[in-house]
């Protein structure tokens, strides 16, 4: 069915529109944020009903909305948002997930994807570079090393912080381009027809598919104490992998 004739597409036309102003009154915002339930609001002839309003579940939401599909979006909580819930204290707003993404530069399909759901409306800030540090040891002996966004940088910075571990740090980030690249292959396992996915399973095939399938077992620590015996390096590899929003610093 995957190959047959494909329906609609969200992303047919460019769905961009000119910046709306910004709402700062949270009565304003709440309207949209905060719509309790009444079955008497629900339409008739639904065409999906969608189980929480996190970025994933109002992401679907959007997609199907934009093919001319009826969607009821259902969340537990008092407001949409999930991660990208904020709070205000003392007159500051903070986040509670979501701090940083990657891949947002305007020609990437990622930022392309996200004006076309947001029709252009989601602004993004450019963060300092370095972007974050991992700090490391007791104050006697603290260890701070900075974060650069950018493939380039990134490697040159640790190469600079680590020098004699050139190579772990070239095999660390081809290991990391070589996973992420893969983990398409998963979507594209789940799309396969069920018996289809259960034999490239079982007989080992989908190993060879994809090197996602061959880290997938391992666990991050197995991997990088493979890789070094510096342990604050092998801090550096893994700090990011703890965060929201990126799976690493590119």
């Amino acid at each position: 069915m995957i190959f047959s004739n494909s329906g609609p597409n969200p992303f047919e036309k460019d769905c961009r529109e000119p910046l709306k102003k910004k709402v700062y009154d949270k009565k304003e915002k709440n309207k949209v944020l905060k719509q309790g339930f009444l079955a008497s609001k629900v339409p008739d002839n639904l065409d999906a009903v969608v189980i929480g309003s996190g970025v994933g579940g109002l992401g679907l939401a959007v997609l199907l909305a934009k093919v001319g599909k009826k969607v009821l979006v259902l969340e537990q909580h008092d407001r949409a948002g999930g991660c990208c819930h904020t709070f205000t204290e003392k007159g500051f707003e903070f986040d509670v997930g979501i701090h940083y993404i990657g891949e947002l530069l305007e020609h990437k399909p990622f930022r392309c994807m996200l004006d076309q759901m947001t029709n252009g409306q989601l602004q993004w800030e450019k963060l300092e570079n370095p972007f974050d540090h991992v700090v490391l040891g007791p104050p006697e002996n603290r260890r701070s090393y900075p974060i650069y966004s950018g493939t380039t940088r990134f490697c040159e910075e640790l190469k600079k912080r680590f020098p004699g571990e050139e190579k772990v740090i070239d095999e660390y980030m081809k290991l990391v381009k070589k996973t992420g690249r893969g983990v398409w292959l998963l979507a594209l396992l789940k799309l396969c027809p069920l018996p289809l996915a259960k034999f490239l399973i079982h007989t080992g095939l989908v190993k060879h598919l994809s090197v996602f399938f061959k880290m997938a077992p391992r666990s991050l620590t197995d991997v990088v104490n493979e890789l070094t015996e510096n342990k604050d390096l092998r801090a550096v590899f893994t700090y990011i992998f703890g965060t929201y929003g990126t799976s690493c610093c590119i």
